[in-house]
């Protein structure tokens, strides 16, 4: 079963980014994280399609 939530180690290493730019892409609202109380999930379908549109422009 493939994994919906990343923790932020995953989506960036999913990414292939460091931290600063993943809260960077987050500052600039290009991905939403999920907040579970004080833990920071990312949803690997939004990742996806962040991903979709850098590559159409």
């Amino acid at each position: 079963m493939e994994k919906k939530l990343l923790t932020v180690k995953e989506a960036c290493e999913y990414l292939g980014i460091s931290k600063t730019t993943l809260y960077k892409l987050i500052n600039e609202g290009k991905l939403k994280p999920v907040k579970l109380g004080k833990i920071t999930r990312f949803e690997k379908e939004d990742i996806d399609r962040l991903i979709k549109e850098s590559k159409q422009g």
